[in-house]
């Protein structure tokens, strides 16, 4: 059975369909997807954080 990338629709290797089962995220995702989705979640956070360090006074 060929599973395909939620994203993008491209055929997921071995190695990824092997990592969606270990961390399982809800979706399948290819490499390229996974690391597109996890740098736009860092950036949430680090914006949320900035704005979280501007208003405490150190």
């Amino acid at each position: 059975m060929d599973y395909l990338c939620s994203e993008c629709s491209t055929q997921l290797s071995e190695f990824e369909i092997e990592l969606n089962t270990k961390f399982p995220i809800g979706k399948l995702y290819c490499e390229f997807c996974q690391s597109k989705w996890e740098r736009k979640i860092i950036k949430q956070i680090v914006d949320v954080e900035k704005e979280v360090g501007k208003y405490e006074k150190y």
